[in-house]
């Protein structure tokens, strides 16, 4: 071999340009198990046993203080974070793909990107038993099948606790008294809504008989109020109720495809969007939105023949979007369902 420092400029740079390459081929690599070693980077700063099917198992090993998890030619290692040409792997979670149409956000979850190099407002799940790798064609692949998952498992672990979590917090509905009451399970009065015309009237007495929670939902006399704060009926109008409640619930569209003008509304962007992710029918539709005389309004159009809209290149095309795989279960761009 040639020592580096007899080596013309052109061929150095050669090597170096090879040497980036090969660590570029492997650098962001989650859940691949490396063969050198049998082992797999099971986020940036731990990693993984793997079985003799190349298939990660066991509890993952953090990685010291301030080291790194790295997947190369080595195999996979700890190396420090700080080292020249050191990168974590397990990088790709939450970035586009090279077409910008989707990333992954979790080990099954993704979003679109709509042709841009950020995530958009958006939420799309893979179905059971696929999980989202950011090379895949399909959005989507078969785990059981060897398609990897993009994003660490360990993220995934920190969303569905702090998921849990938000969803335990939730405030119980008020609807059926006794089932409100065995939620909070505390004796007492509590608001029923925050409707100035109508719930704010209203309360719910909670009481422990027998071992059994029950409730009763009870209304102030005359044009009283109740006061969560007081814990009776009042005649002043309590901060927390509204006069706009009722109004804002009958004259607000529900935001769908269906209903283009209000899926503008929610787009709150002018451009050409995605419908849908059926194959045979919504994914060869778009919406365009518009913003006319302060209010936003929609417009549906149908690709042409058996061309289907592509939401990253925003043209008709002739190649089935990745979003319209069976592999994808779900999917909702600003909080309207993309059906």
């Amino acid at each position: 071999s040639i020592p580096l420092h007899r080596m013309s400029p052109l061929r150095l740079l050669l090597v170096l340009l090879a040497g980036l390459c090969l660590v570029s081929s492997t650098l962001a690599t989650c859940n691949v198990c490396n063969s050198v070693n049998n082992l797999t980077c099971y986020s940036s700063t731990q990693m993984q046993a793997c079985d003799a099917s190349a298939t990660p198992t066991g509890s993952p090993t953090d990685c010291p203080t301030g080291y790194a998890c790295v997947s190369g030619s080595s195999g996979v290692l700890c190396e420090p974070e700080d080292a020249t040409g050191s990168q974590a792997d397990c990088q790709e979670c939450n970035k586009c793909d090279t077409s910008q149409t989707f990333a992954c956000t979790g080990t099954s979850t993704f979003a679109l990107c709509l042709g841009t190099d950020a995530i958009q407002n958006s939420t799309g799940s893979c179905a059971d038993g696929y999980v989202c790798n950011i090379n895949d064609t399909q959005i989507c692949g078969l785990s059981s099948g060897g398609v990897a998952a993009t994003c660490s498992y360990a993220d995934d672990t920190t969303t569905t606790t702090s998921t849990t979590a938000a969803t335990t917090a939730a405030t119980p509905s008020t609807s059926s008294a006794s089932a409100y009451c065995a939620a909070v399970q505390s004796q007492g009065k509590f608001a029923v809504g925050n409707d100035a015309y109508t719930t704010c009237r209203q309360y719910i007495e909670c009481a422990l008989v027998s071992g059994s929670w029950i409730g009763q939902t009870y209304t102030c006399p005359g044009s009283l109020y109740f006061s969560s704060a007081a814990g009776l009926c009042v005649s002043a109008l309590p901060s927390t109720c509204s006069t706009s409640a009722s109004t804002t619930s009958t004259t607000t569209a529900a935001p769908t495809t269906s209903n283009p003008d209000a899926y503008c509304q929610a787009m709150q962007s002018q451009g050409y969007f995605p419908v849908g992710t059926d194959a045979s029918t919504t994914c060869h539709q778009y919406i365009y939105c518009f913003l006319l005389s302060g209010a936003w309004n929609g417009q549906m159009y149908t690709c042409p023949g058996e061309l289907y809209y592509n939401s990253a290149s925003k043209i008709c095309a002739s190649a089935l979007p990745a979003t319209c795989s069976n592999t994808v279960a779900s999917l909702t761009l600003n909080g309207v369902v993309l059906d």
